[in-house]
């Protein structure tokens, strides 16, 4: 076992053991401001999902506007249902589709309104209208559908609770 006395000239035993010790940092500095802009450089950001939509228009100030010959131009609209999908041009029904299990078939609502589209005189727009019961996520999804189908704007409406009384 080591011992350690108190020399004569003054010093402490810790002091005659060893010295102070110095920590080197340079090297994991250097390490740090290589490795930092490498890391922002392929950090990827968050990329919001935007959709833009335009909610209906008021039609008695478009009216008073409008020349009594003009027609209104007629838009495509999806009216989402708790049990089905409609796809309608004005007061005529195209196409129907069924919910399944709570789910709407989103692949197929897509493959028709990319084949309607081919046909209507404004192809960029398309009325998405829903009741109330709907759910935000199944508005969404069907508008993502529609982004899907080539529409760039789409407008939200209220649908009518009773469907045989019209859209």
């Amino acid at each position: 076992m080591k011992t350690t006395s108190v020399k004569t000239n003054g010093f402490i035993p810790s002091e005659a053991i060893e010295p102070e010790i110095d920590i080197d940092v340079k090297p994991i500095m250097n390490v740090l401001i290589i490795l930092i802009p490498f890391l922002v450089s392929v950090a990827v950001y968050t990329n919001l999902a935007v959709i833009d939509m335009n909610l209906p228009p008021d039609v008695t100030a478009i009216a008073k506007n409008s020349l009594p010959s003009e027609k209104p131009k007629v838009k495509l609209t999806v009216v989402i249902s708790q049990d089905y999908c409609a796809i309608t041009l004005a007061d005529k029904m195209l196409d129907s589709i069924s919910c399944k299990k709570g789910e709407y078939p989103l692949d197929s609502l897509t493959l028709l309104l990319k084949n309607h589209r081919q046909s209507l005189e404004i192809k960029d727009e398309v009325i998405v209208a829903s009741g109330d019961p709907i759910l935000f996520k199944y508005i969404v999804r069907v508008m993502d559908a529609c982004k899907k189908a080539g529409f760039e704007k789409i407008n939200l409406a209220s649908a009518t609770q009773n469907p045989n009384k019209g859209f």
